[in-house]
């Protein structure tokens, strides 16, 4: 009898220690989980937006003007030049006259017009931004997930080395991309910092005249990469 007693005390203890490490293992996965949702949480914009880059107020230590041109060509000599849209990289941007003076926040990397002058802004001279950075930003941008072309309808908004809006090189078609009306196998990865187009000698004529006046800014140095440079993505028919 006492022997069963005993096993039977035995048994108990295990029992309600099988028990402590089960409410242990949930307890360990539940806070596991609470701590992934923060971390993910406070990786994410707070603005309402998908931007790929915390959206923020204008920085200019860092602001260079890249000029981004997208030439379309599906039959030979029928080369059309898409429209880069104004207010890309911005939230609630408020437009006047073509232009997209001010908004909620701003990516690093956004449009003031539809001229096809990109504005990289940070504050730091040190930080690095891609043409495949300004796709995923105006990809992100509300109501700009495709882009109409006359005649070809909406287009998907990707670029990469073998598709331009949904358009791929073909027995009939190149894609290249150009900088300074040189081919580069950069592709996405082409760094956007040292191209800056405008400058003081290009304020006041188009593309820069509208939103993009003056000299580079290099936290208050020399912008070291000179200005002119050019950026054209070519789908051409061959």
């Amino acid at each position: 009898m006492a022997q069963t007693r005993k096993q039977k005390v035995l048994q108990e203890v295990k029992r309600k220690r099988q028990q402590r490490t089960i409410v242990s293992i949930i307890i360990v996965a539940v806070l596991i989980s609470i701590i992934g949702v923060g971390v993910w949480a406070l990786s994410q914009n707070h603005d309402g937006s998908n931007f790929p880059f915390q959206c923020l107020a204008e920085n200019t230590t860092l602001h260079v003007h890249p000029w981004l041109r997208i030439w379309i060509e599906t039959t030979p000599g029928s080369k059309y030049n898409v429209t880069i849209p104004l207010a890309i990289g911005i939230l609630n941007p408020q437009i006047s006259n073509g232009e997209a003076g001010g908004g909620s926040c701003f990516e690093p990397l956004h449009t003031h017009d539809s001229t096809g002058i990109i504005h990289v802004e940070s504050a730091h001279i040190t930080d690095t931004y891609t043409l495949n950075d300004f796709f995923n930003v105006w990809k992100a941008t509300p109501h700009y997930g495709t882009v109409n072309v006359p005649g070809l309808g909406d287009l998907p908004v990707v670029f990469n080395s073998t598709d331009i809006l949904g358009f791929r090189p073909d027995q009939t078609h190149t894609l290249s991309l150009l900088v300074d009306n040189q081919n580069s196998t950069a592709y996405g990865s082409l760094q956007l910092v040292p191209l800056d187009y405008c400058s003081q000698a290009t304020a006041s004529s188009l593309p820069c005249s509208l939103t993009a006046g003056g000299n580079p800014y290099w936290g208050g140095g020399t912008y070291p990469y000179g200005t002119g440079h050019t950026i054209v993505i070519y789908y051409k028919a061959v």
